[in-house]
């Protein structure tokens, strides 16, 4: 008996030990908080910001973002100008301040804010511009589900909005879970084209289309693929592989004026008569895809490029896309 207590004691001490390094590892990868300080973290691009106090006047650059921000129960005093409606009325009320592409650099002083959130890849030749004035500058990237979720969070410790964005976090997961849940035994085939009026080229399994695929159990026949040099989401165009693959289905991904796109992939792919003999061509399985939830990140509205592309896929299951 008195083996045994020894050996339970043993046990318990090990288990105790394990979570204490477990913790331990957790801790160390958070950024130390200095006292006194509202906020500290790492942003996208490695750089260390740090907010003194909770920001007021806030300036956001990106579209996605935006909605990131509104949707954790923030306010933007500035706003990146926009051809599609926003997401939150609200947020019409802030300053435009020039296209994600084409930032105003002295229409985002002139607002005096006292945090500027950019996109990390495309925004960053600001950076020295605004800590040159003293304005905190987060560069932040946003692109598969989990970047998104990481996101509404950061935008609730940034807001004080911890609960809103916790809440937030729990209705999108609770939707996709509910798509997932129904999903057929059997995994079909897919490939992403991505469509501009000059190319097509074929997304990878880390573009925004890609990961959406990959929640869904969708094979990417491209996935593995080489990717073009300068842009790691993308591979070039191969009929030769299309044919290989013979997806089940073919969703494009279009960047531009549609009708000008669909008369370049008629002259470009359908005149091929390869492209008539793809399974999915023959079956009609051939599906533009909306921009505003597969080209542009759909941020805190992935639930229903999730739902969308389900239909899409599996409309006996899910019923047909309105």
């Amino acid at each position: 008996m008195r083996r045994k207590c020894i050996y339970f004691v043993c046990v318990l001490s090990i288990i105790s030990v394990m979570f204490t390094g477990c913790a331990s590892q957790s801790q160390e990868k958070s950024v130390a908080k200095p006292t006194g300080t509202y906020l500290q973290m790492t942003d996208d691009a490695g750089r260390v910001v740090t907010l003194a106090k909770k920001p007021q006047r806030i300036v956001v650059l990106s579209t996605s973002f935006l909605d990131v921000l509104y949707g954790v129960g923030g306010k933007a005093v500035g706003r990146p100008s926009s051809k599609t409606p926003q997401t939150f009325p609200a947020a019409q009320d802030a300053s435009e301040v020039g296209f994600i592409y084409n930032i105003n650099n002295e229409q985002v002083l002139a607002l005096q804010p006292d945090l500027v959130i950019g996109f990390q890849g495309i925004n960053d030749k600001l950076v020295p511009i605004l800590e040159s004035s003293n304005i905190p500058v987060m560069m932040l990237k946003m692109k598969t589900y989990d970047d998104i979720l990481a996101k509404v969070k950061l935008f609730g410790e940034i807001a004080g909005t911890q609960e809103q964005a916790q809440n937030l976090i729990t209705t999108m997961q609770t939707k996709i879970n509910a798509v997932t849940a129904k999903l057929p035994a059997q995994n079909k085939k897919v490939v992403i084209l991505h469509a501009t009026a000059k190319s097509v080229t074929v997304e990878l399994e880390n573009s925004i289309t890609g990961n959406i695929a990959s929640i869904l159990k969708l094979k990417n026949i491209a996935a593995g693929s080489q990717p073009v040099a300068g842009d790691s989401e993308i591979t070039p165009y191969s009929l030769e592989k299309l044919v290989e693959g013979d997806p089940d289905a073919i969703l494009v991904v279009t960047m531009g004026n549609m009708a000008e796109i669909e008369k370049r992939m008629k002259t470009d792919l359908a005149s091929n008569p390869a492209w008539s003999e793809l399974r999915a061509v023959k079956t009609g399985q051939v599906f533009f895809l909306p921009a505003e939830l597969f080209q542009l990140n759909p941020g805190i509205r992935y639930s229903e490029s999730v739902e969308y592309l389900a239909k899409v896929i599996y409309p006996e299951v899910y019923g047909n896309v309105k």
